[in-house]
């Protein structure tokens, strides 16, 4: 009976361990995915609000007051991630976190699942253009999320703030190894530096052992102001750092084909024939067509041939840049061959910011003067086009290009850009017009 009370005691013993590691491994992933996801959306809200645009737009909720609120929304939505991020691994406010987490969650995996199996969009967002996923990979990475959530929540009361000061320097540890590691992938230190002052709260904490509520609350306060710092530069600037195919020193033809090696696409065959006495068909794929000899069959004619993709091929990283006059002209190859160009883009003429129009005019004219081709890139047609350009009196012309691939290139409307052979060399938001200097 004893040798029976001694097993159950180490039994329990061992899934007392076994949850403790089970919770603390939850936390770290948990943690550390939301202040990753938080920080690389942080670093571009405006690309994060075209991409709530279009989940909005496809579900039928285009309505304009929405839209107003776009940017903040995105904002606001990046700042909590960061913060909930922080509060899972310090055991800040656990009740309300969980719940937080749990319902952000839920609704995320049903919209990311709707978006898969209804191929509503293509990329979900979930960490900015640095890592893109596909839909069905966002679907299954909430999945898993919600695993480790639901551990979280279930033991929601016994996480407190600091409880084992040794226990979080390690969480705090392999963390930051985690975030470094992303760093070294990504070639971005920001969420690196975020660990690197959350530090700060836990050499507070090993300072004043009793002041754990204290360290957990500036730990908290530490995201805020950083999570601050990331949106509203990223929204008054450019992104930190540029993770999309048109970043400086980018050479946008190279990434316009494929490279030497790459793997192309394999399609499937479905060929359909009749026969013109008995009105039967056979289909046949690629296999049997060739086996079959059908078409050497008088009786049998051909009727129909689908093709379907069996194995993906790799993609060019640009697929969608053209460049074209207003006649319809593709100009394309030619703006990219020369030898210094100064771009104008401006995705949305009835929405772009004015102000410093004059400036970026000056900067035309001097360009010109210097022998660099000017081009402004939009959407608009020639109409609005010609609208713009006599309002604002304008010295260069605009040429068409789709407004999504305007978006891509430049968070800035209107936003500057300047190549060199078709090499991004500089990339200006229209409140930091650069001088004629600064390009040469």
């Amino acid at each position: 009976m004893e040798n029976i009370e001694i097993s159950l005691f180490k039994f329990g013993d061992i899934k007392i361990k076994f949850m403790k590691y089970l919770v603390t491994f939850a936390r770290i992933f948990v943690g550390n995915l939301f202040i990753f996801s938080g920080v690389v959306k942080a670093n571009d809200p405006l690309g994060f609000s075209y991409k709530l645009d279009e989940y909005f737009v496809e579900f039928g909720m285009n309505w304009e007051w929405l839209h107003t609120l776009l940017v903040p929304l995105a904002a606001a939505l990046c700042i909590a991630e960061i913060i909930m991020g922080v509060a899972v691994l310090v055991g800040w406010r656990m009740k309300e976190i969980s719940w937080s987490l749990l319902l952000m969650i839920g609704f995320f995996t049903i919209l990311t699942g709707a978006s898969a199996v209804f191929e509503i969009v293509r990329s979900c967002g979930c960490f900015g253009d640095a890592i893109p996923l596909t839909p069905w990979q966002s679907f299954y990475k909430d999945l898993i999320l919600i695993v480790f959530i639901l551990i979280i929540f279930v033991k929601r009361n016994e996480i407190k703030p600091w409880k084992d000061s040794k226990h979080l320097a390690a969480m705090f540890a392999v963390s930051t190894l985690i975030m470094i590691g992303l760093g070294v992938m990504l070639e971005w230190d920001m969420q690196v530096v975020a660990f690197a002052t959350l530090w700060i709260a836990v050499i507070l904490k090993f300072a004043m052992p009793d002041k754990a509520q204290l360290a957990a609350n500036t730990a908290i306060v530490i995201s805020i102001v950083y999570s601050l710092y990331l949106t509203i530069g990223g929204t008054t600037d450019l992104p930190f750092k540029d993770f999309r195919p048109y970043a400086v020193e980018k050479n946008l033809p190279d990434q316009m084909t494929l490279p030497e090696g790459a793997v192309q696409p394999v399609y499937e065959n479905l060929l359909v024939y009749k026969n013109k006495v008995t009105g039967d068909t056979k289909e046949f794929t690629n296999a049997t067509y060739t086996a079959s000899k059908i078409w050497e069959d008088k009786d049998w004619e051909w009727q129909s041939t689908d093709s379907e993709m069996i194995v993906e091929g790799d993609v060019a990283k640009i697929t969608d840049l053209s460049i074209l006059n207003h006649a319809g002209d593709d100009l394309t190859d030619v703006i990219l061959a020369e030898e210094k160009t100064l771009w104008i883009v401006c995705y949305d003429m009835n929405l772009a910011n004015t102000e410093n129009l004059k400036a970026i005019n000056e900067l035309a004219k001097e360009a010109k003067a210097g022998g660099i081709k000017v081009y402004g890139l939009s959407s608009a047609g020639e109409e609005l086009k010609n609208k713009f350009i006599q309002e604002n009196r304008l010295d260069f012309d605009f040429y068409v290009t789709d407004g999504i691939v305007l978006k891509t290139m430049v968070r800035s409307n209107p936003g500057i850009m300047y190549l060199k052979k078709g090499t991004v060399s500089g990339k200006w938001h229209h409140s930091k017009v650069p001088g004629i200097e600064e390009l040469n």
